[in-house]
């Protein structure tokens, strides 16, 4: 199925865990904005390629059967890397599999600002990016920040029990709380608060007395307020 050997998500600049609708609007940016379709003196090499690798994404069979073969590449080049997952382990950032982050459930046709899974309810939309901004996660920011201390919940997994936690620090590119539930790099977490719904991947665990500090990077969210002191989410 593949035509070439590149990741046709690194061709696209999308993440693989991208809805339908990044992945057309990223393909319509690439073909047009950044004037590579030949029509407007784009390179013809480039437009197949980027071609090529929109025809299979924006295809869901096709997606899913590209993402199959992507996995049994992975697994053949490291058997033992942490993409081998143990059944029942916690889903990590490294083994999404097409569908909703959180539960893999089947994505809705349409994706609005608000849209939620219809299986486990959590956030589909990626946070907004700041265009010509560099997303520095827990060094120096490029979005808005402040730090809180509101209790929110912390879900490990689908279908796992919540734990308490304490957010410490949230903008539209990371999260972080302090919770007595340690967490593996790469975990999918689902992080809700009175202001805000987050799925987010884990970057960092670690110790602080007798609890555990969290950094994760926030893959989708919902935000109640979409300006204002606690946090801004325009573009």
């Amino acid at each position: 199925m593949m035509v070439n050997r590149r990741n046709y998500y690194r061709i696209l600049h999308v993440q693989p865990e991208a809805p339908h609708e990044i992945v057309t609007a990223t393909y319509r940016a690439i073909m047009s904005k950044l004037r590579l379709h030949p029509d407007l003196g784009g390179d013809h090499e480039a437009a197949v390629l980027v071609n090529q690798a929109y025809a299979v994404l924006s295809d869901r069979a096709a997606r899913n059967q590209y993402d199959r073969s992507l996995r049994q590449e992975r697994a053949r080049a490291h058997p033992h890397s942490r993409g081998a997952v143990a059944a029942g382990a916690p889903r990590t950032y490294r083994t999404l599999k097409p569908g909703c982050t959180f539960c893999e459930a089947e994505l809705p046709a349409t994706i609005h600002a608000d849209t939620r899974c219809r299986r486990c309810e959590s956030p589909l939309v990626p946070p907004p990016p700041r265009p010509g901004k560099k997303h520095d996660l827990f060094g120096r920011r490029s979005v808005p920040r402040v730090s809180k201390s509101d209790a929110v919940c912390v879900y490990p997994g689908w279908q796992k029990q919540a734990c308490s936690a304490r957010l410490r620090d949230l903008s539209t590119a990371g999260i972080s709380v302090i919770t007595d539930v340690t967490m593996q790099a790469d975990q999918v977490i689902r992080i809700s608060g009175s202001l805000f719904d987050v799925l987010a991947s884990v970057i960092s665990c670690r110790p602080s007395g007798h609890h555990f500090v969290i950094h994760a990077r926030l893959l989708s969210a919902i935000f109640a307020k979409r300006t204002g002191v606690f946090v801004s989410t325009a573009a």
